[in-house]
Parts: C-alpha cells; structure tokens; sequence
C-alpha cells in the first residue's frame, strides 16, 4: 500500500468513525445528556450541588453519592461530559465530580450483565467492583493532589437556602422524565421488540416509549415553567452543546484514525500474558481510543480470542469506556489541561494496577 493508499484509508476510517457516531440514538442520547446538563445549570439551585458534591461535604456522602449516581447512566464518555461539566460548574468538588465522570461510562448496570453474559461472571463482577474503587480512587487523588486550588475555589462559591424555587416533585419530574429517556435510548435493542414502521428501519419498541416520554415532557414543562426559563434551559443547553459537541467530533476522528493505523491484531500480540507492561499497554490504548456503550465488550472478546490476556482485557474494560480523546479534549477546557492530563494519568495508573491483580485473581 503506498502512502496516498494509507492517507485515504486513514481518512476513509475517520469519516466512517464519525457517521457511525452519529446514529440515531447515539444523536438522542447526547441531546438528552445535554438538555439535562442545561437544566442542572439552569433550574438547580447550586445548594444542591454543594450539599452532595461540594469540597465541603463528608466524603463519605460525596463519594458514594457520584458513584453510585455515575454508575446509573448507561452511557459513553462522551456523553457523561456535560453533566459532568455542568455539576462542576455548579459548585461540585474536584473530587466527586472527577469520581462521577469516571463512573458514569465505566459502569452500569447493562455493562455488568453484558459483561457476564459475554466474557463470564467473574469478569463481569470484578469489572464493577473494580470500576466503584477506582472511581473513588481518582476522585481522592485528583482533591489531594489540587487540595490548594479547591480550597480557594470553595470560597468562591456562594451558598443558597433552597435547592430549588419550585415544588420539589416538579423538579423531580422534570429531570426523573429525562434520566427515563437517556436510558431508554441507550438500553441495548435485544431488550426491546422491533415495531413495523414504514417511515424508519428498524423502529423499535424503545423508540415509541422515547417519544411518548418526549411529549409527556414537553407538556409537563409547558405547564409548569415560566417561558424564561425554558428559555434559559434551552440557552444553557445550547451552550454545552457549542463548546462540547465540536470536540466530540474531532476526538471521534482521531480515535477512528487510531483504529486504522494500529489494528486489533497488532495490540493483541503486545497485550497477552498478565506483565504489567502488558496491562499499561492495554489501559494506555484503552484510554485513548473511543468506545461507545458497550461495544468495548464484544471488541475485547474478540481480542481476548486472539491472545489477549484476563488482566489487560480488565485494564481495558476500565480504561477504555472511562476515558477517550474526546473526554480529554472537553475536560481540558472544563478543568484546564494540568487536571486533565492528571485525570487521564490517574485513570491508566488505577487500570493498570486493576488490571494486575485481576489477571492474578482469574489466571
């Protein structure tokens, strides 16, 4: 193949990469992500946000409340992005904040259960042991290594008295119909029957009850918010979107440019056996490359049948969804780029120490 060969295919793999990205509910998806990162900016007050992520609140609270919170939503590392940049400039500690935005595509409750069903058990449940410490892990890290700035950026942030100006089961509805819907769209389609549709191809059963919660949404907003502030919600979102989306893009593109240059099978022959080298290989690589939900799964199974050893496929299953070059794009413009290359250091230090003792444990 000679070098303009090459280049087209780079290319080629880029331009496929990103038409891939933006299917459909991979397009809904971010949008819902980003309508609830829009009203997390516009209709919470930041009392919320400092009550259960503040600097200031028992880490016993913040740190179980961003796992655990994180661990619900299905989705990628792209899509975590601005609700984490939302809670976090909302008032949220450096330290949860980082803890959710790592538990949020690391884990969920479709990861665990694919996982099992595709790579066995015991990797399914280590894989979510091990996605929970780490995301506390790194949140610790990332509060004790910028101790001094979160200090001074605690100060900075005022206190309010309500978390919200409206009756609390509006606000609970209004985000609770959202939550519903990004993970309706993100569940995996064997959950869901294929409807008959003559409009689109392949219109399922989760589509219908997206759409039906889209308008009980709709009508429900209508009702009980003021035109300034869907106003305002629809302005936050769509300044999110303007600064987040356009990296997602070229982070996407690169990642896909990544993919054609170092093929699965020319990793597979440097990531068997269980030496850390091995497991740094796998997290490194895994860190970089974008994975959508849960396509890491079939991807490292496939890897694992070319040689690939338990504890890189483990240091990959944490690294990979968790962090890609979109993540470490936006976050850098979020937190800056000293906390950004921490975070990602942090994310396949932590992975490959996981991926170790996992390769150990299921040897």
């Amino acid at each position: 193949m000679d070098v303009m060969s090459f280049i087209m295919n780079i290319i080629n793999v880029m331009i496929n990469t990103i038409i891939d990205y933006l299917n459909v509910n991979r397009v809904l998806a971010l949008l819902m992500a980003f309508l609830m990162a829009g009203g997390i900016a516009s209709m919470i007050n930041k009392n919320f946000i400092i009550k259960y992520f503040g600097s200031n609140t028992p880490k016993y609270i913040s740190y179980t409340v961003a796992a655990v919170s994180g661990s619900l939503l299905a989705v990628c590392s792209c899509t975590i992005l601005p609700l984490f940049a939302s809670i976090y400039k909302r008032g949220a500690g450096i330290g949860p904040a980082t803890t959710f935005l790592f538990s949020g595509p690391a884990i969920n409750v479709l990861a665990i259960f694919y996982s099992a069903a595709l790579l066995g058990w015991d990797i399914g449940f280590l894989r979510a042991v091990f996605a929970v410490v780490v995301s506390i892990l790194i949140g610790l890290s990332m509060e004790i290594i910028f101790k001094s700035h979160e200090k001074k950026r605690a100060l900075r942030v005022p206190k309010a008295d309500k978390i919200s100006d409206r009756p609390l089961y509006q606000t609970i509805t209004f985000f609770a119909l959202q939550f519903i819907m990004l993970l309706v769209i993100t569940a995996s389609p064997k959950l869901f029957p294929t409807l008959s549709m003559p409009l689109y191809d392949g219109f399922l059963l989760k589509h219908l009850l997206f759409i039906i919660l889209g308008i009980i949404l709709a009508v429900t907003t209508k009702i009980w918010f003021k035109d300034e502030e869907i106003k305002n919600w629809l302005r936050e979102s769509f300044t999110l979107l303007k600064i987040v989306f356009p990296l997602l893009i070229i982070g996407v593109a690169i990642a896909g440019a990544i993919k054609a240059i170092i093929p699965p099978s020319y990793i597979a022959t440097y990531v068997g056996g269980n030496s850390i080298t091995a497991n740094f290989i796998a997290s490194f690589i895994g860190a970089l490359m974008y994975f959508a939900t849960l396509t890491e799964v079939p991807i490292i199974k496939a890897l694992m049948e070319l040689g690939m050893g338990v504890g890189p496929a483990m240091a990959l299953l944490l690294a990979g969804p968790s962090l890609s070059i979109p993540t470490v794009l936006t976050i850098s413009k979020v937190l800056g780029k000293t906390k950004a290359l921490t975070y990602l250091g942090l994310v396949v230090i932590f992975s490959t120490i996981c991926g170790y003792i996992a390769g150990i444990i299921l040897r």
